[in-house]
């Protein structure tokens, strides 16, 4: 009998439940609802989430979203009751490898401190009212953002904007500290609804990057109307605060200043006998030119106001309805008008919005005769008179509109820019008087009225300022001067001529030392170019700045510098007989990126003398050609190319060719290329250039001072100067 074993079958194996590993189960239970149906419940608020194992759509996403973004809450109270504590925050209590990116929500600490800082700035840049903390609404959406904040009062937030004032203060003296040429100011007065007013005092300088730079200075309360030497007691308080009493060149005033406010005793006692670069021992003094555009276009517009009022209610009059529309649209194709022109209203306190309204109003001047045809209720319709005066006005507002846009649409508005737009102003009105159409004349005599009265005052420093322009120079003065004046045009040309060579002497006689600050940062700039070579030539700058700086000066410069000043090559000017030795009086024109107000005299190189002595007069090479029989041809372009040593850095400048007229002409990084070339020039054209020519926007409305509201009228000096000045400033920080 054979005995079968029987091999025992395997018992089937029973999958073991995985254990789950995310971190959600920590706060999370499961709920079976169902065969396969089961739900995950929240331990602290019992809110349950669709889940299924293994599944993308209802897995732990939603869960960890639960947590990890405080929409439990009961975890979001924990959260911020551990942050009160100053316990770890709730991201640390997470293992490493469980936090998701969302948690970086919990990893910044609240701190009151820097939140009180936060809308201190906020309420300084947006000009709000100091009183906004004591809003309930803003105080409650505060604390539903963060329920840790305290909002603090008034007197703690005004306490706030104080301290912000004096830091960033400090920064702004390190800036001046900074500034290498002169200082120019800029004038502005406020009013209020009390018998105070204020004044605003800017400053206005070419920085070491050869930058204009702007930056508020003070706001002070002054008496309004303000008295005779209000104006001069703020200027000087000023300079003294800012230890600028050495510094000023410019004023420029606001709208209602006068030339008188700053000439006054107390402040021409302050400048006397004071070590300053200026015209005379005064500083020029410059009104504002877009202010004198805007009352000039207002003043025109002014004088044809009920013919303006008829264009404006017969735009008015058409745009009303659809039918009228449709109706002007049907008499403008009669008419052949292209569909491309349209109506437009003003806004009757900008001149500019009134004058293109005028301009569009005027390509449909037959159509709207026509409309006076067709429709018997319009009764607005110029006459054949006002449409005259209407285009003779255009004309001339033309002008001042052109003008105002061309100054609005440079970024650095140099003091260059404004003559050459001065004086085409100044020659169409002129020009328009003497008209034999009396509606020509009319017209013009309203606008010349004010605008010669600017022109007398400010066309001398208008003019000094465009000679610094090297795309111009004297010749822009002496062409336009000969079509205003004539044949006196002469003796105006003459004026500006010697007030320049004034000027320019006023600086070579005062060389001021630079400061510190300013020696480290061009110490460091040169010092980045010096060159590797070991044959070079150095060139030692001279005590009067208390610094040396070695320049190796290469054959190989770089490619931007000899593109720029292929032209500018160092010369030797002259020879002079010491003990055998020759000593070469070189100007080295090499390029190099220098800067404003650096002050370089000529060096001396000396080269070993083998020919015994030699004539005060002869000229040589700064090195020696190799034996190639050229040595004479070496001597030739010595004698060549010498520059009359007895000629000034202006003469040189203005005898030269005129740099080609570009339409994005660099004018600051002109002279910052040629600072090397022109050292005491470059000092006076930084000075001149940062004048600031214009105060307001051109199509500012209204021609008075600017008004301060009741919140602000309310403050204290001391508050108000801290909102003016930190706005300013902080734009910058």
């Amino acid at each position: 009998m054979e005995i079968v074993e029987s091999i025992p079958t395997a018992a089937p194996m029973t999958r073991a439940k995985r254990q789950k590993k995310s971190f959600v189960w920590e706060y999370f239970t499961v709920d079976d609802i169902s065969f396969d149906s089961s739900r995950a419940v929240c331990k602290q608020c019992k809110k349950s989430y669709a889940y299924r194992t293994g599944l993308k759509t209802s897995g732990t996403s939603h869960l960890k979203r639960h947590i990890m973004m405080g929409i439990c809450p009961k975890i979001r109270e924990e959260n911020q009751r551990v942050l009160m504590l100053g316990s770890p925050t709730r991201a640390n209590m997470y293992p490493p490898k469980h936090c998701s990116k969302s948690s970086a929500v919990f990893s910044h600490s609240f701190n009151q401190d820097d939140s009180c800082i936060h809308l201190a700035k906020m309420i300084i840049m947006h000009e709000y009212p100091l009183g906004m903390v004591e809003h309930s609404f803003f105080t409650t959406f505060s604390q539903s953002l963060q329920s840790m904040f305290k909002m603090p009062s008034q007197d703690s937030i005004e306490t706030e904007i104080k301290r912000i004032h004096q830091k960033e203060k400090q920064n702004i003296s390190i800036l001046f500290g900074t500034m290498p040429g002169q200082l120019n100011l800029t004038i502005g007065l406020y009013t209020t609804n009390q018998t105070l007013g204020y004044v605003s005092i800017t400053g206005h300088f070419i920085g070491c990057d050869w930058k204009l730079h702007k930056r508020m200075l003070n706001f002070m309360m002054v008496s309004c109307p303000h008295s005779e030497n209000a104006l001069s007691d703020a200027i000087a308080y000023c300079l003294s605060e800012w230890n600028m009493r050495y510094k000023l060149f410019a004023i420029t005033l606001d709208n209602h200043c006068s030339s008188h406010d700053i000439y006054s005793a107390n402040l021409r006692d302050h400048l006397l006998n004071k070590n300053y670069i200026m015209f005379k021992g005064k500083p020029f003094v410059v009104c504002c030119f877009t202010h004198v555009l805007n009352v000039v276009a207002q003043d025109v517009i002014a004088s044809i106001h009920g013919i303006i009022f008829n264009i404006r209610e017969s735009v008015k009059y058409v745009k009303a309805t659809i039918e009228r529309e449709m109706m002007f649209v049907q008499i403008s194709e009669q008419h052949q008008i292209p569909s491309s022109k349209s109506l437009s209203l003003d806004v009757q306190m900008q001149w500019n919005t009134t004058y293109l309204m005028l301009v569009a109003a005027l390509d449909f001047k037959h159509a709207f005769t026509s409309l006076q045809k067709y429709d018997p209720h319009y009764n607005f319709s110029p006459t054949i008179n006002d449409w005259k005066k209407i285009e003779i006005i255009c004309t001339y507002l033309n002008l001042v509109y052109d003008s105002a846009n061309t100054i609005m649409g440079t970024v650095e508005p140099t003091s260059n820019i404004y003559f050459q737009e001065a004086w085409k102003i100044q020659l169409e009105l002129t020009s328009a008087l003497k008209s034999e159409d009396s509606a020509f004349s009319e017209i013009a005599q309203v606008m010349h009225c004010k605008f010669d009265q600017y022109w007398k005052d400010c066309s001398f420093i208008l003019a000094i300022a465009v000679v610094m322009d090297p795309r111009f120079k004297m010749k822009l003065v002496e062409f336009s001067f000969s079509k205003i004046y004539g044949e006196d045009s002469a003796r105006y040309i003459k004026v500006v001529d010697d007030a320049i060579h004034e000027l320019y002497k006023e600086h070579a006689d005062h060389p001021r030392s630079l400061n510190s600050h300013y020696r480290e940062h061009e110490q460091k700039e040169f010092n980045s170019v010096e060159a590797s070579s070991n044959d070079g030539q150095e060139c030692d700058f001279g005590e009067e700045h208390d610094f040396d700086v070695s320049i190796n000066f290469e054959k190989t410069q770089t490619q931007d510098i000899e593109e720029a000043h292929a032209q500018n090559i160092g010369e030797v000017y002259m020879v002079e007989q010491n003990n055998g030795e020759l000593n070469f009086v070189v100007e080295h024109n090499n390029g190099h990126l220098g800067h404003f107000g650096q002050e370089i005299t000529s060096q001396e190189v000396k080269v070993e003398s083998n020919h015994g002595n030699y004539n005060h007069n002869n000229m040589m090479p700064t090195t020696r050609s190799s034996d190639d029989g050229l040595q004479d041809f070496d001597i030739y372009i010595c004698e060549t190319s010498v520059i009359d040593q007895t000629k000034s850095e202006l003469d040189q400048y203005l005898e030269e060719s005129l740099v080609p007229r570009t339409h994005e002409f660099d004018i600051l990084g002109w002279w910052k290329l040629n600072a090397l070339k022109y050292p005491t020039l470059c000092k006076m054209a930084g000075n001149i250039l940062a004048i600031h020519m214009s105060m307001t926007t051109p199509f500012t409305p209204g021609s008075g001072n600017k008004m301060l509201d009741m919140q602000r009228s309310s403050l204290q000096p001391d508050t108000l100067e801290a909102l003016f000045c930190s706005k300013d400033w902080l734009q910058y920080s």
